[in-house]
């Protein structure tokens, strides 16, 4: 048995195949949000190894059930599912392995990509179309012919990715770049921070307030961020920008869980 189609897969779930496997949107969530990767491994239960990156074994186990119902993989049937021998479990270690190894050589090659670009861009034109519609500020953003260059950092200052943002809004990052984990600031914190999902969107904060901001990126990332940063900076009242649709504000209320955060919402001028 060779496996599933990761062709067929990554076209029924709006997603795309990367290397030796396909990634497509965790159930639940964003379409546009890619979390879920699936990867052909012989030794696996069912063929093929699943790995959510914005969820955990509930998500991964959904989308098992998601691939059998729509004829990806065979149902159960009335056959109860058996233990795994200690072959199979070393074959499925040995799938992961290989799998996390290369996706660190992917992240290592596109965050050097990332910082060859930026090293080659200069600061963004205030009269960008997309600068101009969304009314903001070029800071710490860079510019290279049409497109906009938005750096990614770590905890720790490094810049993994690039954000590229055309005049249309059209966003991309690089092909097999890191994004979980990174983000996106402006203006140094002193007693408060505002967190929130977009650029745009923090921009606009910190243009209305003065506040320093940080972009999460995606709403799969904002609690994660705010809980590294309320850990590195207990002393920092957190603010958390939500976007208002229901991944944004399920993404607000599990950072201010995590760090006891304020929420602010489209809208609220409480800390204008």
């Amino acid at each position: 048995m060779i496996g599933p189609d990761l062709s067929a897969i990554a076209a029924r779930y709006g997603g795309k195949v990367a290397g030796r496997e396909c990634l497509i949107p965790t159930p639940g969530h964003s379409r546009a949000d890619r979390g879920t990767a699936i990867r052909l491994a012989p030794g696996a239960p069912d063929g093929l190894l699943v790995t959510c990156y914005n969820g955990g074994q509930a998500e991964a186990l959904a989308v098992k059930d998601q691939l059998r119902r729509d004829g990806f993989l065979p149902s159960f049937g009335d056959t109860r599912p058996r233990e795994l021998t200690r072959e199979e479990r070393e074959a499925i270690r040995r799938a992961e392995a290989a799998r996390e190894k290369e996706k660190a050589e992917r992240h290592a090659q596109a965050a050097q990509i990332a910082r060859q670009r930026l090293t080659g861009a200069r600061p963004a034109d205030p009269g960008h179309p997309y600068l101009s519609a969304k009314r903001m500020a070029p800071e710490r953003v860079w510019q290279a012919g049409k497109w906009l260059l938005v750096p990614m950092t770590d905890g720790e200052g490094r810049i993994w990715n690039v954000q590229s943002i055309g005049p249309d809004g059209f966003k991309l990052y690089l092909a097999g770049g890191r994004t979980k984990g990174l983000f996106w600031f402006a203006g140094k914190a002193d007693d408060r921070l505002v967190i929130g999902e977009g650029v745009a969107t923090v921009a606009a904060v910190r243009r209305a307030t003065g506040l320093p901001v940080v972009a999460a990126m995606t709403a799969s990332n904002l609690p994660d961020i705010a809980a590294a940063i309320h850990a590195k900076r207990p002393d920092l009242t957190i603010i958390i920008a939500a976007d208002d649709d229901k991944a944004g504000r399920d993404a607000a209320r599990l950072a201010s869980q995590r760090t006891g955060a304020l929420i602010a919402l489209p809208g609220d001028c409480t800390h204008g």
